[in-house]
C-alpha cells in the first residue's frame, strides 16, 4: 500500500469520525460532545483533502486557485457588499484574514470538486462548461447558505428577512458570478476516484440532514434532488475513469 493511500485512507476515516459526530451532535445530549468548537472547520479543511489527493498535480494547483479566487471574492464581498450582498462572518470558521475565514479556501475547493466530478460524467460541448458549472455550484449555495447563515451562525447577512430563507436572492448571483471566473481556469482532465465521491455524497447528506433537523424543509428537498441527480448519473456511467471535460 502506498504512502498516499495511507494518508488517504486515514483522512477518510477522520472525515467519517467528525460527520458521524456532526450527524449525532444534532440528536443526542450536546453535553456529550463538550469543546467541539473547533470540528466545523477541520470537518471542511480535511474533506478538501479527500477532493484534492488523488488528481494530478495539475488538477492540484487549479483547485487551490480556484479555492483562490472564492476566497478574495469573499473579501471583496465583505469589504464592498459585492457581489454576495452585506454580510459578515462569525468567529464559528476560525482564523480570519480581512474578516474571512481562511478556511473558505478549502470551501470553495469542495463546491468546485463537485461541479467537476459531475461534469466529467455528463457529455456536453465545452461551450455550455461554463454554465453547467455555475449551475452546479450555485444549486448546491442553495443547500447550503439558508443553514450556514441560519440555524449554524457561520456568518450573518444585513437583511436577514426576506430572499431564499433570508438569504438575499443578490447572494446566488454572486455564486454564479464567481463560478463562471473559476470555470474559466484551463481544466482538461479530471481524475475520479472514491475519496472525492464520498465528500461529494457524504457532505450533502450531512447538510439535508441538519436542514431537515431545523425544518429548512425546500433546501433540503433541493440537496435531495442535488445528491439523487449525481449518484443517478455516476450509476449510468463508467465508474472511475478520467475523462476530458470538453
Amino acid at each position: 500500500m502506498t504512502i498516499k493511500k495511507i494518508i488517504s485512507i486515514s483522512l477518510l476515516a477522520f472525515f467519517l469520525v467528525l460527520f458521524t459526530g456532526g450527524i449525532l451532535i444534532q440528536f443526542l445530549n450536546p453535553e456529550m460532545f463538550k469543546n467541539t468548537e473547533w470540528t466545523p472547520p477541520v470537518f471542511i479543511l480535511v474533506a478538501s483533502l479527500l477532493c484534492i489527493i488523488n488528481q494530478k498535480k495539475r488538477t492540484v494547483i487549479l483547485l487551490i486557485l480556484a479555492g483562490l479566487i472564492g476566497f478574495f471574492s469573499e473579501i471583496i464581498g465583505i469589504i464592498t457588499s459585492f457581489p454576495y450582498g452585506e454580510y459578515i462572518y462569525t468567529s464559528k470558521l476560525g482564523i480570519k484574514i480581512f474578516d474571512v475565514p481562511l478556511v473558505l479556501v478549502c470551501s470553495w475547493i469542495i463546491v468546485t470538486n463537485l461541479a467537476l466530478d459531475l461534469i466529467s460524467f455528463l457529455k456536453i460541448k465545452k461551450l455550455f462548461f461554463p454554465f453547467v458549472f455555475s449551475f452546479i455550484t450555485t444549486f448546491y449555495d442553495l443547500l447550503i447558505d439558508p443553514l450556514m447563515s441560519g440555524p449554524l451562525n457561520y456568518w450573518v447577512w444585513e437583511e436577514s428577512t426576506g430572499g431564499f430563507f433570508g438569504v438575499p436572492l443578490e447572494n446566488f448571483f454572486g455564486w454564479f458570478l464567481v463560478s463562471l471566473f473559476i470555470s474559466v481556469l484551463p481544466w482538461k482532465t479530471w481524475n475520479n476516484s472514491f475519496f472525492p465521491l464520498s465528500v461529494n455524497i457524504l457532505l450533502p447528506i450531512f447538510f439535508i440532514t441538519t436542514s431537515l433537523k431545523n425544518e429548512l424543509y425546500v433546501p433540503a428537498l433541493m440537496g435531495i434532488v442535488l445528491i439523487s441527480s449525481y449518484i443517478i448519473i455516476i450509476i449510468r456511467s463508467n465508474l472511475f475513469k478520467s475523462d476530458t471535460l470538453s
